[in-house]
Parts: C-alpha cells; structure tokens; sequence
C-alpha cells in the first residue's frame, strides 16, 4: 500500500473520532458522578474517576486514612471492574512511607508504567493515589504530577470539610454544656441553681420532665424538678423518680430506657415501672460522682429515645456538677470538716510517708520553738538628729557678699562661712565719723568762748554721733557670719545666691555639733509599753550597714504620729558610743533589747494581740 493511498484512507480517522467521542462521553458522565455526589463514597469514587479520564490511565486506586485512625483502607477504584491491583497497592504502600510521589514500570511489554502521589492535609498524610498509565515523555510526566497535584486539592477540600464538620459538632456540644452550667452558677443557693440547671437541660433536650437529687444517708433525694419551684418531696412520681436514681447510684453507671446494647447487663426494673408509671418512652439516669463515689444523680425523662449524643452530653455536665453543685450545698463548717478529716486520714492512714514526715517535722519545730528561749528586741525605723542645732540666721537686711561652706561641710569654731555687702555700712561708718569731726571742732570753739549752751548742746550731739558710728562698727562686725562651735553644716547652700538680697532673720545656715547626737527610734504603739529608760540596744545604719552601734534609751516621749495606717512613738536614745562617719539625717534600723522570751511567744505575739482585741470587740 502507497503512503498516498495511506493517506486517502478515512477509516483511522473515523476511528480516531470514535475514541475522541467515546473519551468525551466518559469524561462528562465522571464529571456528572462527581458533581452529584452526595456521599463522602460517591465523591471519592467521582474524583477518581475524573482523575484517571483526564490523565488517560487505564486503572486507578484511591486510599484513605481509616476513621478509627489505624491504617489506610481503600475509599475508590476505577474502573469498577474487578483486577489484579496487587502492584498499584504496593506502590501506594511504598508512597505512604516515603511521603512523596512515587513510580514503577507496570511489567509486560514495558509501554505503561505505575504512578502514585500521597494526599496531604496540613502536612498530615491523610491518603494516597495510585494509577497505571501509559509511557510518556518528561513533559508528559510533569503534566501528570501536575493534574494529581491539582486533583489532590479536592480530596483535601473534602476531607477539611468533614474535620470541620466534627468540630462544628463537638463546638455546638460544648456550648450546650456551658449554658447548662452557667444556668447552674448563676444562684447562689444549691436549690434555686438545682432547678435552673435541669430547667435548661429539659428545653434542651426536649424533656418533659428533669430532676436532680442528692445522696443523703444512702439514698437519693429529689432536690429540684425542671419548670417547678416547689413540689411535694413524698408524692408518688417523687418516689419513683428516687428509687429509679438509686438503682443508677447503686450500679455506679448510666441507665437508659430503651437500652441499647451497652446496657445489657444491668437493672433498670426501677427505671419500667417509672416508664410505665408516667408514660415516657425514654428515661436517662446518669449518677453525679465525686471522687469516684456517687453523690447525687440526674434523671430526664421524653417521648423519643435518646441518642448517644444525648447520652455524652448530659453525662460531661454530670461530671461537673457531681462536684461543683455538692460543694455549693455544702457550708463552710462541713467543708472545713472535710478538709480536716481527709488530712487526718492522710497523717494517720496507710501510706502518705511524706505528709507525715512533714507533720512529724512540725511538731518538732514547734516543740523546740515552745521550750527555746530567746533576747526580744523591739524594731524600729530610726533616725540621727544633733543633740542641738545652731541656725545660723541674717542680722539685718542687705546683699550676700560671700558664701564660704554648704551643706555637708564639716566646720570649726570661728570659721568664717559668708559674709555680707558691707559697702552701705562703710560708707555709713564715715559719714558718721565725718559728723562726729564736725561736731567735735564745734565743742572745742564753744570751750574757748565759755560758751555753756552751746558746750551741752554740741556734748550731746557728739555723744549720739559716737553712738551712731558704734552701732555702725557692731554691723560691720556681724556682716561676717561664723561658726558657733566645731560641727557640720546641716543645710544651706548659697553658692548659686551670690548677690541676692536677704531679710533679717533668714536662716542662711544649721549646723550640729559632732561629738554629741540623739537617735530618734519610731516605735509602734504595741510595743512602746516595754521600751523603758536605761533599755539597751544597737542601732545598724543604712551607710553603714558593717557596724553596730551601741544604744540606750534616754527619753520616751508622749507624743505619736500616723504612718501607713499605724501609729509611731517618738523614743529618744543617747549612742554609747559615736563613730566619725555620722552625720545629720542618717537613718537605719534600731533595736532595743527587752529581755528573755520564749521564741514561740516573740514569733506569736502579734497575732495573739490582734486576737485579743478582736476577741474584746465582739464580747457584748
């Protein structure tokens, strides 16, 4: 045959278009499957068969992660028709544990070979694909790795869809159960919270009737009925509600009328008679349990059965009710009591060996505490204050000249430490002394002539000009301010002040002598009955926290101040001894020593005064 007659020949065409109508039909008839799906099964089965059309493979295999979590299991093959998929199963097996895209040749005449690519979900494999396609080229590869990629993201979309299916479902119980729980904390009393706590959970679940009780004794007492404020505790529906929650308390499980087959096994004769006796369908009982043992119990009771939701929705607010409604009820007295009698058992019981070497070790350190004696001090926040403090004050109006110390300085006795402007004052001084010439020559002229007016007159004249001109020495004098005696400078700095004017009797300077200085101790009101003159102590200063310096009480005086919300003692005490680091204004710690006490005594004191006066304010 010529390639001219080859070429002439329509029948490849025509088959050609036969398989392209064939593929098309196919492919719109998988699309129709997989857009149609309503089944996680029907979506696996359409995406594959979708996948494999579009890669032109001739078998595939689908295989997800298992619902119990172990293993993989098949979800899809294509075509439906049954083959030998052993090699597609282990190429699938050997991408699960690489993680990672995977191929073999498929055997035979070595034209096909095997592809598989893992299905990943927030990088957790969930899945793989396999499929037996024919050879292809490098660019033919990188288009198949890229339509698995893309079809991959549908399987993923499906499989987020049904996690996030589970989580709306568990997020709705859980919201369930805090509503029923915050309708149990929003009352203060255990009855009132009882009733707005089964109130909630029959219009939750469509119960006619709920009712929550208490173990008292050893049975099961009804404490609150749902839409009721009060009901009759010995009518006959109570009685049966009782005894159906004592048949619950006494196996320690959930019964359930109709049960199912977890149920078989137990004794529900209480919970038919109450069916029976009100004509439910459905009753639940779940136990309130504290600590493993049963402290109350929750009955529902509908017209339809319950579901198993139902069932772990009422049995997760039992277990938090089974402790928080049985300590609500229970006072302060009968919770101390508990605590009390759990401690007791852990001290003389079997086992707990480390509470009870602690205990052991209590009631040694209390032991020694009792017997040992010690010196008891009393603390007090103190301060160094001179035994006497000179101000240094302006004699007279006029202007800072000079400024020699400030504060801190220490000083002798006569040193100068500032001087004022005496320019006014010497001029004053010789205008004086110019009159008094004056006056002076006129006296002798008035001897000379014998003139005695005029000789008592100009006398007294000159008398007052002497007297001026005194007065004007004296401030000239004191226009040079020095120190009284050896000591330190308090406070004053007029260094910056230089010129600046001063009125009479402005302080300019304080200073305290160094060798004598008094020790201010604020001592607290309940403790300033044992702080007697002659008491020693030691004082440790904030600048000198290496040195002890020896105290005694000199003066305690009458006079209290407030500080913090206590009130303070003015204690007065003289150093035995000084040291040359002192100064002015130091302030530290005091003690002083009362005598010998028990330490249990010095420790305890405090809160047995405070007992005391507590004790005396509620006495009538």
């Amino acid at each position: 045959m010529s390639i001219a007659g080859n070429a002439s020949d329509p029948r490849p065409h025509l088959q050609v278009a036969d398989a392209a109508r064939l593929q098309a039909a196919a492919e719109d008839d998988a699309w129709g499957r997989f857009s149609g799906a309503r089944s996680a099964e029907a979506f696996c089965a359409g995406w594959l068969a979708v996948t494999c059309i579009r890669a032109d493979a001739v078998d595939g295999l689908l295989v997800l992660a298992g619902t119990d979590g172990q293993g993989f299991v098949p979800a899809a093959v294509w075509p439906d028709a049954k083959r030998d998929r052993a090699k597609l199963a282990e190429l699938i097996e050997q991408c699960l544990e690489s993680r990672a895209p995977a191929t073999a040749p498929a055997g035979g005449d070595g034209n096909r070979f095997l592809a598989a690519q893992p299905v990943l979900v927030e990088n957790e494999l969930v899945g793989a694909v396999a499929m037996e396609l024919a050879a292809r080229d490098e660019r033919g590869m990188l288009a198949l790795s890229r339509e698995l990629a893309w079809g991959a993201g549908w399987l993923e979309a499906l499989l987020r869809r049904t996690v996030t299916t589970k989580d709306s479902t568990l997020a709705v119980r859980l919201r369930h159960v805090f509503d029923v729980f915050s309708a149990a904390l929003e009352h203060a009393g255990f009855e009132p919270a009882a009733t707005a706590t089964v109130t909630e959970l029959a219009t939750l679940l469509d119960c006619d009737r709920a009712s929550l009780a208490v173990i008292e004794g050893r049975r099961a007492r009804v404490k609150a009925l749902s839409h009721t404020v009060t009901f009759e505790k010995n009518a006959e529906l109570t009685r049966a509600i009782e005894a159906a929650m004592d048949e619950a308390t006494d196996q320690k499980s959930t019964l359930v009328i109709p049960a199912g087959p977890a149920g078989e096994g137990q004794v529900l004769k209480a919970h038919e008679h109450l069916v029976h006796a009100q004509g439910n369908a459905a009753v639940l009982t779940v136990p309130l349990t504290r600590l493993g043992d049963p402290v109350g119990a929750l009955c529902l009771e509908r017209a339809t059965p319950y579901t198993p939701d139902d069932v772990d929705l009422v049995e997760g607010l039992a277990a938090l009710l089974g402790e928080i409604q049985r300590a609500a009820e229970r006072g302060p007295i009968a919770r101390a009591w508990e605590v009390s009698a759990a401690f007791w058992k852990k001290l003389v019981g079997p086992g707990h060996a480390a509470w009870k070497l602690v205990a052991l070790l209590l009631a040694a350190v209390t032991l020694f505490f009792s017997v040992a004696t010690g010196t008891w001090r009393i603390t007090a926040t103190t301060k160094i204050e001179g035994a006497v403090m000179r101000a240094i004050a302006v004699p007279f109006e006029g202007y800072l000249y000079e400024a020699h110390v400030r504060a801190g300085d220490l000083v002798k006795q006569g040193a100068v430490l500032a001087r004022l402007d005496d320019r006014d004052l010497q001029l004053e001084r010789l205008k004086v002394a110019a009159k008094r010439e004056q006056l002076t020559k006129q006296y002798r002229e008035a001897l000379a002539n014998h003139d005695r007016a005029q000789i008592r007159v100009i006398g007294s004249q000159v008398e007052q000009a002497d007297a001026e001109l005194q007065i004007t020495q004296e401030k000239l004098a004191r226009t040079v301010l020095r120190a009284p005696f050896d000591g330190v400078v308090v406070s004053g700095d007029l260094s910056q002040q230089l010129g600046a004017p001063v009125q009479r009797g402005q302080v300019l300077f304080e200073i305290a002598p160094l060798e004598d200085w008094r020790v201010v101790l604020q001592v607290d009101e309940r403790d300033v009955r044992d702080a007697a003159v002659g008491t020693p102590g030691e004082l440790l200063l904030t600048a000198m926290p290496t040195e002890r310096l020896p105290i005694h009480v000199a003066r305690v005086t009458p006079v209290s101040t407030s500080e913090d919300g206590r009130n303070y003692f003015r204690v007065e005490a003289k150093m035995d001894r000084g040291a040359e680091r002192l100064r002015p204004g130091m302030e530290g710690v005091g003690k002083i020593e009362v005598g010998e006490r028990r330490l249990i005594w010095i420790w305890t004191r405090s809160l047995t005064d405070w007992l005391r006066l507590q004790l005396w304010s509620w006495l009538p």
